[in-house]
């Protein structure tokens, strides 16, 4: 049987990605294709894939960015100049490779990852109730936002809570 591997997202990849994130989120929070392609094309370094036989199981979607800073949802982004942080944007999983603990794989790659560019830290906006998944990946909820931050906060659907994690040398 074939391993899962992580590796770095290509753009042959979007159309899997596309698929895997109408499958796992409601329809509140689904991003367009073209957003999601804008962001593929402003951060590739930041983007990744589990895969299994060539077939795409999973991404992760994330960008180089400061503490305490939040995107709307929906918005696109870049790599900021002053980064300090690698904020993960978009986990997902395809139903058919649930239960195969492919979220934290890909989310441990990433941070290692980001320790090999001197990132200190990571950060994300968790959603559909997932904060304890990250929590047992080492991710506290942050509360302390300024009043724009916590505007982009309240952009996303349902429960969306702020979390950081210290990343060690």
């Amino acid at each position: 049987m074939a391993e899962f591997i992580c590796r770095a997202m290509q753009s042959r990849d979007l159309e899997a990605v596309i698929r895997i994130q109408a499958e796992v989120y409601i329809d509140e929070i689904l991003e367009t294709d073209e957003v999601i392609h804008a962001r593929f094309a402003q951060t590739p370094d930041t983007s990744w894939v589990v895969e299994r036989a060539g077939e795409v199981c999973g991404y992760l979607v994330g960008y180089q960015s400061a503490l305490g800073e939040v995107s709307p949802w929906g918005s696109e982004f870049t790599h900021k100049s002053e980064s300090t942080a690698l904020y993960l944007h978009d986990l997902a999983i395809s139903k058919s490779a649930a239960g195969c603990g492919l979220g934290p794989l890909l989310v441990n790659y990433a941070l290692m990852e980001a320790r090999q560019r001197a990132l200190r830290a990571a950060a994300l906006v968790s959603v559909q109730n997932s904060k304890s998944f990250w929590q047992k990946l080492g991710f506290n909820e942050c509360a302390q936002l300024d009043e724009i931050q916590q505007q982009n906060l309240a952009s996303y659907s349902g429960p969306a809570i702020y979390m950081t994690r210290e990343l060690a040398c």
